[in-house]
């Protein structure tokens, strides 16, 4: 369920042995821009962001739990509780038309690291299997600091072989291949089973991107929304239910007023997925080639109404987006959330069906 506002800039960091890397992000470079450091367990560490203008330099450091030095004045330090993280940088993109200018601050991204050896070879082990998913997943826990949280409550698991060199007894280990094979939305559950439901929208729990030990609601972000932001930093809606309290239903149009648009400094956006038996989300093929609508839509620049149809509605009356005639779902994400946001006094529009 990625986004079609921003690029992304991926990598994953190899920070063994005191290893560093110093890390420049574009924060000032006239458009939103956020960089999210991430734990192998997905919990969101650190971020820096920008609507474009800040006092932040977007100049950082990276270390891992072996390293030892002087932090540098000049950059912000983050220290990881393990040798491996990923980085995940968003650059704001406006349509077609601004893809270039787009790519050139994505351009401008630097990574440097210092003192990293060959990425361990149990880390490029196969997942395809329930021995190498606990291989890697071991590998990891071998190069985390002893006091962190992933650790910690990796203890829990000792008895099917995890953090341990023990073999696990027989019926742990028939357990735990069960397990495995059960990693999918039908036994982990939806990302909207955490979380409540108002005016026909779901707002996610706030542990989102900070789960703590809220393991399900982990399992069923990272299914169909891996690598979510912190609510501080975006909001992720997700509607549900039409103003009769009836669900979306498949093949249905909606119409959406947004007379009071959700309160952000920098951007908010409407997406449309089709939904695939597994539990993740795509997005629609159209002849428009849209996929999301939003503040920097014409007509919904001050709010506006938007329509939600499989098919161009005869008459105007709003900007139209288009949803599969199947299983769909829709995605409201407000980025830089102010208070009144945060809070969750703003309240969403209701969603009223065409017919």
């Amino acid at each position: 369920m990625p986004n079609n506002d921003t690029l992304y800039s991926s990598c994953w960091l190899d920070l063994a042995g005191g290893a560093h890397a110093d890390v420049d992000v574009p924060v000032n470079a006239g458009r939103y821009v956020s960089a999210a450091l991430m734990g192998m367990d997905s919990d969101v560490l650190a971020v820096e962001s920008s609507t474009g203008r800040s006092a932040a330099t977007g100049r950082l450091r990276i270390v891992g739990p072996d390293w030892r030095g002087t932090p540098p004045s000049d950059r912000r330090l983050l220290r990881l509780p393990g040798c491996d993280a990923w980085l995940l940088v968003r650059v704001g993109v406006d349509g077609a038309e601004d893809l270039a200018a787009a790519q050139a601050v994505q351009a401008q991204i630097g990574l440097n690291v210092v003192g990293a050896g060959q990425i361990p070879s149990p880390l490029l082990g196969t997942q395809n299997t329930t021995q190498g998913l606990r291989a890697v997943v071991n590998a990891v826990l071998s190069r985390t600091a002893a006091n962190a949280p992933m650790l910690r409550r990796a203890r829990h698991h000792r008895r099917f072989g995890i953090g341990t060199a023990i073999a696990p007894r027989p019926d742990a280990e028939t357990a735990w291949s069960q397990a495995v094979t059960m990693l999918d939305a039908a036994h982990i559950g939806d990302i909207t089973a955490h979380g409540r439901i108002a005016n026909g929208w779901h707002w996610p729990d706030r542990t989102i991107a900070r789960f703590g030990a809220n393991e399900r609601f982990r399992a069923a972000v990272a299914l169909s929304g891996l690598g979510a932001l912190p609510e501080t930093e975006a909001i992720y809606l997700t509607a549900m239910k039409d103003a009769t309290g009836a669900p979306l239903a498949p093949g249905r149009g909606y119409r959406i007023d947004f007379a009071t648009p959700p309160p952000v400094d920098a951007f908010w956006s409407l997406s449309a997925y089709r939904g695939e038996p597994d539990g993740r989300y795509f997005f629609v093929a159209n002849p428009l080639h849209r996929f999301a609508v939003g503040s920097t839509t014409p007509g919904l620049r001050n709010g506006g109404t938007v329509i939600v149809a499989p098919t161009q509605p005869a008459s105007g009356g709003g900007v139209w987006l288009p949803i599969v005639d199947g299983p769909f779902r829709l995605v409201l994400r407000a980025y830089r959330p102010q208070a009144t946001l945060l809070d969750r006094r703003w309240r969403p529009p209701v969603i009223t069906p065409l017919d």
